[in-house]
């Protein structure tokens, strides 16, 4: 990011960012992250919601997530990610909602730590087993939920917790 390069850190990886950090956060990701918006009907909700599609690999290999600032539109709740996820040793500060969220390919949530609940809530994980390549699947090695971990009705075809600390 030009506007950082002289930076200890850029918006990213900056850890305890203030409200305008966080804005500034939060617009930066929606830009740098190829996504549309769509509306789907949520049965359990028993309302129409819209819902973010990441088309393009999620790189956030350590980003540090703030809380998300009151009248930011950005939730990963039933987002769907069309390719890899990567949020290897990244720190969530707040919830992390991603319940209801499609990974279709690998989710690496490695080393990442949950400072608050991580909320998965009917969440699925996974490829059929012909696409598989490399790591695929959801991938929570050395991952710290601080909080509440909940993974009800969560799908995984292959998922790896190995040194998970709960």
């Amino acid at each position: 990011d030009p506007e950082t390069k002289d930076q200890e850190y850029c918006i990213f990886h900056k850890p305890n960012k203030n409200e305008e950090e966080a804005r500034e956060f939060w617009r930066k990701f929606l830009e740098r992250f190829k996504r549309r918006r769509e509306n789907i009907f949520v049965e359990e909700l028993g309302k129409e919601i819209e819902r973010l599609v990441f088309e393009d690999v999620v790189n956030c290999r350590g980003f540090v997530f703030p809380k998300i600032p009151r009248g930011v539109n950005f939730s990963f709740k039933y987002a769907v990610f069309e390719k890899e996820a990567i949020f290897a040793n990244a720190i969530f500060e707040d919830v992390a909602h991603f319940s209801g969220s499609c990974f279709k390919k690998s989710a690496d949530f490695s080393k990442a730590t949950f400072e608050s609940d991580a909320n998965f809530y009917g969440a699925s994980f996974g490829t059929t087993l012909k696409e598989i390549t490399g790591l695929t699947g959801a991938i929570f090695v050395n991952t710290t939920f601080k909080g509440k971990a909940i993974f009800n009705n969560a799908t995984f075809e292959i998922a790896n917790f190995t040194e998970a600390t709960f």
